[in-house]
């Protein structure tokens, strides 16, 4: 039996994202007189925005994608919510889209999608069930929906936008049980499109990284 991992405490820092923290990895022509649709990078626990915007020169360029910083302090890095997650108090994930969202409100070109690691993944989806027209689709890698049901969710079901899922086989996060809650969530609520890599842990790999890029291709077809 292995032992539960031990989680530090989150500390707020601000309701806001800190625009000094964005990183605008990569995107649309600098000299184009239009600005590309955003695809947001919502990184995991203990990480940081420079994160996942590694990924960004792997992935179209129909896009430009843009990294957030959490707005909870988490050891060395940031959060977006506290783990455990605790199925009664989604406050902090509440708050976390609620940050996002007034970012999103005040860009000049369209934010789209979301891609979201772990917590971010459960952000992505968070952002959704608060209004399931806030994105054109998301991927969650090895994410989670919050684990209650929420006012939005029948909404979310009839609107059911493009989602992708990608996820490891020996993530020690998901056993079985909770690897399957978030299959039947995703396929109900989304258009779910699953890459699971039997041999992968908590991580992305190439395979995973060229669905993500094949999943995005096809919505910057669709656009």
């Amino acid at each position: 039996m292995t032992n539960a991992p031990q989680y530090a405490p989150i500390e707020l820092i601000s309701p806001h994202i800190d625009e000094d923290s964005v990183v605008r990895a990569s995107g649309d022509d600098a000299d184009s007189p239009v600005e590309a649709p955003i695809v947001l990078l919502l990184h995991g626990l203990g990480s940081h925005e420079g994160d996942l915007a590694g990924l960004a020169p792997f992935l179209p360029p129909s896009f430009t994608y843009i990294s957030l910083r959490g707005i909870y302090s988490y050891a060395q890095g940031y959060a977006w919510c506290e783990m455990p997650v605790d199925p009664e108090h989604p406050e902090s994930l509440q708050t976390s889209a609620a940050a996002v969202e007034s970012w999103i409100a005040a860009q000049s070109a369209p934010v789209v999608g979301a891609i979201g690691f772990s917590q971010g993944g459960a952000l992505a989806l968070q952002l959704l069930r608060r209004d399931p027209r806030s994105l054109d689709f998301v991927v969650n890698l090895s994410g989670f929906p919050f684990p209650a049901p929420m006012p939005g969710d029948a909404a979310l079901a009839e609107t059911a936008p493009p989602a992708l899922w990608g996820h490891g086989g020996m993530d020690p996060h998901f056993d079985a049980e909770r690897e399957q809650q978030v299959r039947e969530f995703m396929s109900s609520h989304t258009r779910l499109e699953e890459e699971r890599r039997p041999y992968l842990a908590h991580a992305v790999d190439e395979v995973e990284l060229r669905a993500i890029s094949a999943f995005l291709q096809r919505r910057a077809d669709e656009r």
